[in-house]
């Protein structure tokens, strides 16, 4: 119920007020125009004659003040050089008497620079001097850090030639005197000593590494000698004093004296040449240490010799200087004076020289100021002149551009109006003509919704607000009618407020409405409840007539009577809930957008028609009318409403809630309103006047039988099929899943049976209700989704077999038994081959160890396990009597449901009623958790 065409009552208003704006915005702007051109006509004339009265004034002061400007420049230029003049005499005198002082001056200047300088010479000398001793302090703290160092490495040596005297011999003998140096030789001779302090510290580092000689470091050859000689004797001493032993102690003596001997010898030979250079270094750094402190010493003495030499010959040019301090004077005199006598002279030639050329100056620049300010009085004249002419054009082509803008403007804007205007009253014209004859006689029921539902049109003239010139005419009629429609989903509703009970205008326009309705819409796609509680009917009494044809059309009736009232909107209420629950939620804002995707299962929509509301509505039924009105838009539920003001509303009604989802009529000084800015504007809102009596009579009658059998859906079972590449390709290992039908806009309804307590199901309905075809989906959907290795059939109809005989005569292969024929002890042999395979099944998991058809597949079956459906329709058969048959039945079902789950066996059972003296045991039932009630 939409179109691309917006036809509210909110846009009837806007256009209104819009085409009412636009011509008074443009009636304003043409004055505007006419205005603004005048003055501004005035305006240039004006601004061209103060212009030209301005330029003549200026002139006459420039020349006047120019005059005045040339004459104090040459008064002050022939004072500038008067008073310099003065000053350059005055500063001559004033010169030469000051020529003593300034040459006494620079002579006492003289003497104080050199008593600076002699004041300087005396403080440097002792600081150089201190300088020079700290300098040689330093040096030879130096010197006596590589001294230690020598030391050490000569005690080192000592101890590690402590075995060898001809070692220590060498370390005794005298070094050669150290070489005669001069003071610039110090720094190159310490670093010499530094390089043979290295090379000494290598050779000795070189000595301790041989064996022998640190042998014989500890044990000297004249302590050893002795101690041989005494072992000697200590082994004649254990031997006995005889020849013997004597001879063998004195022969043991000299071979380890020998041996002794020889190996000092090699140990001697061995670190001769690394001792030999190890002392050579030592010498060596001792005479370069002697002859570095020589140099240091001459070196000193040198720098106190050069500063002692320079302070006196200071001294000495600082006393020549004192003594010229008479001639220094007497110089400065003679120079400043000679200055002085040939500075005035020329000071006072230049004076003269600068005074005539700047005359001049002043003489051709007053002239070509004079010339200048004329040439600028006739060009701004011709400029003003210019201006006045081009501002005149300019005034005319602008006049032409705005009329030219503003035309435009009008068209841009004015015609779009007009052009909407049009379009509405087409298309409102289009579904809803002014009803006659003609009209009801060739009405056949429409294939679509009308996109809106027109009630009412507002009627205004524009010929006083529009422009007067014929270049802003309007783009037609100054009378002009807009359509008032309702609007679906979300202006669809209607109030009519007024202080008296329903007239024949607001009842006339609710039956119009209603009759519009019902025209411009597909049968069976509307209901209406009407509540009539002051009229008992006889307001709508007409509509009734639908009752003899489709009752369901205005909900059987038209009501009366509070609780009557009260339960009929408590039903919308829960129709609404429903929609948003189960329809709508968060994938649909309108029932609208949910039709356009349900196609064949779509929503109808709900009108509620409230005659003199609130008589006969408890505070209960205002409360569901209050909630309808806000939620039932957007669920397809629609108000129209007349609410009588004079009786007081119910206790917790909110009466701005059924403003604000309504379109708002009111009644006000004799005629209706919808709002104050449409009576501000002036213009007539005029209500469609129904049908005639008779020829409303004969429409509703034709309606009538168009609803008839209307409320009939169909959904096409390709809906729910599989695709040709979908077959036989369902798995149910875990589950068995299969689309029964439509649930939704786009969703399917499936019936999943294998997983928790979903494993058997229950359908009962009344005669005629679906039962039967909902097993013929069930069976045709799963032989078409899976394999007969997935699904195995059991089929029992007690329908003297009509039903389920098109499987047999077909040999679906996935049915193993057909019961054809209403025979129970037939059937109840069907039901003992089940729970035969019941058996046979436990006896597979059990060798197998599993406990289902999952386990069962996982740990390697050889057989195919499909799913086992046993279908019985009107069950209800097997307890007829009460025989053996039925408690065999009985215990048989029981068992099934019981142990079925977990060998995949299910029982689906439909009844068309489950009461009655006999049937299955609650117990039974209640194990069969899926419940489909049907009509």
């Amino acid at each position: 119920m939409s179109s691309g065409l917006d036809l509210r009552v909110r846009r009837s208003l806007e256009l209104l007020a819009a085409v009412q704006h636009t011509a008074a915005e443009f009636a304003q702007r043409e004055d505007q125009i006419a205005r603004d051109i005048r003055a501004r006509r005035y305006a240039a004339n004006r601004k061209f004659q103060e212009a030209m009265e301005q330029t003549e004034t200026l002139f006459a002061a420039q020349l006047a003040e120019t005059d005045s400007v040339f004459a104090s420049a040459k008064e002050h230029t022939r004072a500038i050089c008067d008073a310099r003049r003065v000053r350059i005499q005055r500063a001559n005198t004033r010169a030469m008497r000051d020529l003593t002082k300034q040459a006494r001056h620079a002579k006492d200047k003289w003497l104080g620079d050199l008593q600076m300088n002699r004041f300087r010479a005396d403080r440097s000398l002792p600081a150089n001097q201190f300088a020079a001793d700290a300098a040689y302090a330093d040096f030879s703290g130096a010197l006596a850090v590589q001294r230690g160092q020598q030391a050490g490495l000569e005690n080192y040596a000592w101890s590690a030639f402590g075995g060898y005297w001809t070692f220590q011999q060498m370390l005794r003998a005298p070094r050669a005197a150290a070489p005669s140096v001069t003071a610039a030789d110090r720094d190159r001779l310490c670093l010499e000593m530094r390089a043979h302090l290295v090379a000494a510290d290598e050779q000795l580092a070189a000595f301790h590494r041989f064996l022998l000689p640190r042998v014989f470091r500890f044990l000297p050859l004249p302590l050893v000698l002795p101690l041989i000689a005494l072992g000697g004797l200590a082994l004649a001493f254990v031997l006995g004093f005889d020849a013997n032993a004597f001879v063998l102690a004195g022969v043991a003596t000299v071979v380890l004296l020998g041996g002794l001997c020889a190996v000092y010898v090699a140990g001697l030979r061995q670190a001769r040449a690394t001792a030999s250079a190890a002392i050579g270094a030592l010498a060596e750094a001792g005479r370069t240490h002697d002859a570095c402190v020589a140099a240091a010493a001459a070196s000193h003495a040198e720098e106190r010799e050069r500063i002692q030499a320079d302070y006196d010959s200071t001294c000495a040019e600082i006393q020549r200087q004192w003594n010229r301090a008479g001639e220094i004077e007497a110089e400065f005199e003679r120079i400043a004076r000679e200055k002085i006598e040939r500075q005035v002279p020329r000071l006072l030639a230049r004076n003269e020289n600068v005074l005539r050329p700047r005359l001049q100056h002043l003489e051709s620049t007053h002239a070509a100021r004079l010339a200048q300010f004329t040439a600028d009085r006739d060009a701004r004249k011709r400029h003003l002149t210019e201006t006045h002419d081009a501002a005149v054009t300019a005034l005319a082509a602008d006049e032409s551009a705005r009329w030219s803008e503003l035309e435009s403007a009008w068209q841009r804007e004015m015609f779009p109006l007009y052009h909407a205007i049009d379009a509405m009253n087409a298309a409102t014209l289009a579904t809803c003509p002014p009803w006659d004859a003609r009209v009801v006689e060739t009405w056949m029921p429409p294939g679509g919704f009308a996109p809106a539902t027109k009630f009412a049109h507002l009627d205004v003239n524009l010929a006083a607000a529009a422009p007067k010139d014929p270049r802003l005419a309007l783009p037609g009629p100054a009378q002009i009618s807009l359509p008032l429609a309702l609007t679906f989903p979300e202006h669809g509703s209607l109030l009519f407020e007024t202080h008296e009970s329903g007239g024949a205008t607001v009842l006339g326009t609710l039956n119009n409405i209603i009759l519009r309705l019902l025209a411009t819409t597909p049968p069976g796609k509307l209901t209406f409840t009407i509540i009539d509680p002051v009229g008992l009917g006889e307001n709508f009494a007409g509509l009734m007539h639908l009752s003899d044809y489709e009752e369901s059309v205005i909900n059987r009736r038209i009501w009366t009577q509070r609780d009557q009232i009260e339960e009929r909107l408590s039903e919308l209420s829960e129709h609404i809930e429903k929609v948003i629950q189960m329809y709508l939620r968060n994938e649909y804002a309108t029932i609208t957008e949910y039709n356009e995707k349900a196609g064949s299962v779509a929503e109808k929509y709900h009108f509620l028609v409230v005659a003199d509301f609130p008589a006969n509505i408890g505070e209960a039924a205002a409360k569901r009318l209050q909630s309808i009105a806000t939620s039932g838009p957007r669920c397809g539920v629609f108000t129209l409403i007349h609410w009588d003001q004079r009786h007081p509303l119910p206790d917790g009604f909110v009466p701005d809630e059924l403003r604000k989802n309504s379109v708002c009529i009111r009644a006000e000084k004799g005629g209706f309103i919808l709002s104050k800015e449409q009576a501000q504007s002036g213009a007539a809102l005029v209500f469609d006047p129904p049908p005639a009596p008779e020829a409303a009579v004969s429409l509703v009658q034709k309606i009538g039988k168009s609803s008839i059998d209307s409320n009939r859906v169909e959904v096409p079972f390709a809906q729910i099929a599989p695709r040709p590449e979908e077959m036989w390709t369902s798995e149910t290992t875990s589950e068995l899943k299969i689309a029964v039908g439509r649930t939704g806009a786009t969703k399917q309804q499936f019936l999943a049976i294998g997983k928790g307590t979903r494993q058997h199901a229950l359908f009962a309905g009344k005669t005629g209700s679906g039962k039967s075809t909902l097993f013929h989906v069930i069976i045709t959907n799963l032989a078409l989704a899976c394999s007969p290795e997935q699904v195995e059939f059991y089929l029992i109809d007690f329908k003297k077999g009509v039903e389920f005989k098109c499987y047999a005569s077909k040999r679906l292969p996935h049915a193993r038994v057909i019961a054809i024929e209403s025979d129970r002890e037939f059937a109840l042999s069907v039901l003992q081959r089940v729970d035969g395979e019941l058996k046979r099944r436990g006896d597979l998991f059990r060798q197998l160890g599993v406990q289902d058809i999952a386990g069962y597949k996982k740990a390697g079956g050889s057989e195919p396990m499909p799913r086992s459906l046993l279908l019985i329709d009107e069950f209800q058969e097997f307890f007829v009597e009460d025989d053996t048959i039925a408690q065999t039945a009985s215990l048989l079902f029981d068992r099934l449901v019981r142990q079925g789950r977990a060998f995949g066996i299910h029982v689906l059972l439909g009844s068309q009623s489950l009461g009655g003296a006999y049937s299955l045991a609650r117990a039974t039932l209640g194990q069969m958790v899926i419940r489909v009630a049907l009509q």
